[in-house]
Order: C-alpha cells, then structure tokens, then sequence
C-alpha cells in the first residue's frame, strides 16, 4: 500500500522567488529556535529531509527548500551550477528575511551550502556539509581523471526519464532503493523518496554540466565554522579528505564509520550526535 505523507500540521510551507523569477518551494517548522536551512542531494527534495527535521525541530527553526529542478520548485533550462545554486540559497534566505543561518547540506546541498559560503562570507553562522559532490568529484578526479563526461550525463538523464514512466506503486516496487526502505519499515521516507524522483526535472542534469565547487578554488574562501561528515572510505581517500578541509579556516572533518554516501540514512544515530556536538559549540 501507497503510503501519502502529509506536512507536519505545524509546519509552514510556502514559495519565494528569486532573483531570476524562479519560485523555489520550501517547508518550515518554524519555533523560536536558530534557523537551520537544508539543501538537499541530487535527486531528493527539502521533504526528503523530515527525519532530520523532526530531530531538530524542538531546537532550531529548520527550513527545507526544494532547489530549482526538484520537488515543488521550478525547473528552467539553465542555472544549476554552483554558483547559480549559492544564489538561489541566497535568495530564499533575503526572500524569508533569514539572518545568520546555520547551512546544512548532502552531496549536490553539501557543494551549494560550502559555495554560498564561499561567495557570501558573511551570511551563515555555521556550515555543516555532508559528503559533499565537490569533494568527492575533487577525489574521483585525482584517482580516474577529469570530470564528468556526456555519457555519464546522458545516464543520469535517462535515469530520471525511467522513473518518470514509472507510478509511484511501481516505484516502491522496482526501484531498489525504495524497495530496501519499505522492507526496513521505512514506508514514510520510501514515499517521499519516490515523490521527489517523480518530481526531479531532467534539466538537472545540468548540475553535472555546470560543475561542482572545487574544494582548492572554494574552500579557502569559507570564513564559517565547518563540519564536515564524510562516508566511511579507505585510507587514501581520508587522506585527500584532510587535505581538502584543511584549506577551510575553522574546518572540521569526521569521517562516519560504516556510512555509505547517504551519512544520516545509514548511521543517523552517530552522524546526528556528530552535528548535534558541532552545534553545541558554535
């Protein structure tokens, strides 16, 4: 059975347009707490991230935003890449009147969190980025070579052409991912899995076009207090990790033993006393 997930009743949801005309949707769960804006990874949604969010809500004001091409939020044909994604950040936070936010964010919301950091020192509080896509094309780069390539790309393309041909019951079903959440009993993040894949755009392929923050260009430019929580990788690669969050001032890494990519999905308990640890002292 199809499992529906409604917002939180005291939750707030709504859409700011920024600079370019895009709206960008988000869901809120408001409190007197410190705002705490999430950006999401490649193929989610902001409600992807209600897990995080009910942890949190007691504490701090968490906002989930949906970036251009996903969930409720537009998908015109351009601006995807890093920066454009820094902007959009921007833009919801000056569009709901946010100040000293904290940033968090997974994979492609890890690069755009460690960019609008980058871009606009001044802006967040802290920064939490969570194996961000950056990082890991910064490593596969130096072990395989250079970039992303059309085929690839292309890949990714038809990847969300597949789900879109697809019902949601089917998804749950066929998609291996989904079907693994369901077995665990994980039918509320199974659904909102399988929405935000229905929802995806196809012209987000042009995130892989556009380019990912290069930890050596942008890294050094991050004046917030950073956590960064890796997967559990081989040696060399911790090494490269260090590497790179050595080039941000106040920068921490943690590597999450037993995480695959998804940190918080895979060992939420520790990675959630990681974060909670990080933002106890800022």
């Amino acid at each position: 059975m199809t499992v529906e997930p409604q917002l939180p009743a005291d939750w707030t949801e709504g859409f700011v347009e920024v600079e370019d005309g895009v709206r960008l949707h988000y869901a809120r769960t408001g409190g007197d707490g410190p705002p705490l804006v999430v950006a999401h990874g490649v193929f989610d949604d902001g409600l992807c991230r209600t897990p995080l969010a009910r942890d949190l809500e007691d504490d701090y004001d968490v906002i989930l935003y949906d970036a251009r091409g996903h969930g409720q939020s537009d998908a015109p044909e351009s601006g995807y890449g890093a920066d454009d994604r820094a902007a959009d950040l921007i833009g919801l936070l000056d569009g709901l009147d946010v100040e000293d936010p904290i940033l968090f964010g997974h994979s492609m919301g890890g690069d755009t969190v460690l960019a609008t950091a980058a871009n606009y020192p001044d802006r967040p509080r802290a920064v939490v980025s969570v194996d961000p896509a950056g990082l890991l094309q910064h490593n596969r780069d130096n072990r395989d070579g250079d970039g992303v390539g059309e085929e690839e790309i292309e890949g990714v393309r038809q990847q969300v052409l597949w789900w879109h041909d697809h019902s949601k019951a089917e998804l749950l079903e066929v998609d291996d991912e989904l079907a693994g959440h369901v077995e665990a009993g994980e039918t509320e993040l199974a659904s909102r899995l399988a929405d935000a894949r229905l929802r995806v755009s196809a012209n987000i392929t042009e995130v892989f076009r556009g380019g990912w923050a290069d930890p050596e260009a942008v890294y050094p430019d991050v004046e917030a207090p950073t956590l960064v929580l890796r997967a559990d990788v081989d040696e060399e690669a911790r090494e490269r990790d260090g590497e790179s969050v050595a080039l941000i001032e106040d920068g921490r890494l943690v590597h999450v033993d037993g995480a695959g990519h998804c940190v918080f999905r895979d060992e939420r308990a520790v990675a959630t006393e990681e974060l909670r640890a990080f933002l106890d002292e800022i």
